[in-house]
């Protein structure tokens, strides 16, 4: 477009000499030259606000994405508002961390039977022939759009703000520390029991060892799955 504008203003030039020197009109020239420096003009417009004269082609890739964090087995994708007020979505892939962005851009979500992963399509515009390419001479031939992003994550997985992750964190920390001290409590209350039930249960290493291990293990358990439904329950509580 620019070659024809250039040429339109070019024979209008020329029709302006021919009637200054020679007192003529040359309306060829004039009227080519005013047709193509108005539509070209226009269209140089158009291009630069509208990509005129380019096709959309959608650029698309999945990825398989991991969950930002997993806390006691519950896998988290975790959320920060952005500056304009749009939620940035964090995920891992391989052993980094990335967040999806907000400006042109939006994020779908959708639930998926079993693998995670992350569609990314980026809508760019481009002069897909040579007639188009000849007409945008001078001009940007590619133009990136706006990106969508569409995450699709199993039913399991739960959606928490980094606030939030954090305070999931501390309840995991406040667990370990009761279990510490709830393990060392029925040590002593089950070594007394035992040892008055069985007076060389004192003097029996072995035993102590195996009824120390297996109250870790009880502990631990009945710890974990109160855990478990405490940040499930707390989880439930930020999405009503």
């Amino acid at each position: 477009m620019i070659v024809l504008f250039v040429l339109g203003i070019v024979l209008l030039a020329y029709a302006a000499i021919k009637g200054v020197t020679r007192h003529e009109v040359r309306w060829p020239a004039l009227v080519v030259g005013l047709i193509l420096t108005v539509l070209m003009g226009l269209g140089l417009q158009r291009a630069q606000e509208r990509h005129f004269l380019m096709a959309k082609v959608p650029v698309e890739k999945t990825q398989k994405i991991a969950p930002a964090l997993t806390i006691n087995g519950i896998k988290l994708i975790t959320t920060q508002k952005a500056s304009d007020g749009e939620l940035r979505y964090t995920y891992t892939l391989g052993k980094k961390s990335y967040q999806t962005v907000t400006q042109n851009a939006k994020t779908i979500v959708k639930t998926a039977d079993k693998q995670a992963t992350l569609k990314t399509e980026v809508m760019t515009y481009q002069a897909t022939s040579g007639w188009r390419r000849f007409m945008l001479l001078g001009q940007e031939t590619f133009e990136k759009g706006a990106a969508t992003y569409t995450l699709s994550v199993p039913k399991d997985w739960y959606f928490v703000t980094t606030s939030q992750s954090k305070t999931l964190q501390n309840m995991v920390k406040d667990s370990k520390a009761g279990i510490a001290k709830e393990v060392a409590a029925e040590v002593k209350q089950q070594f007394a029991d035992k040892a008055k039930a069985d007076k060389n249960f004192i003097k029996n290493k072995d035993a102590q060892t195996k009824l120390q291990a297996q109250i870790v293990t009880d502990v631990t358990n009945k710890a974990n799955q109160a855990l478990d439904q405490a940040m499930l329950e707390k989880i439930q509580s930020w999405h009503n």
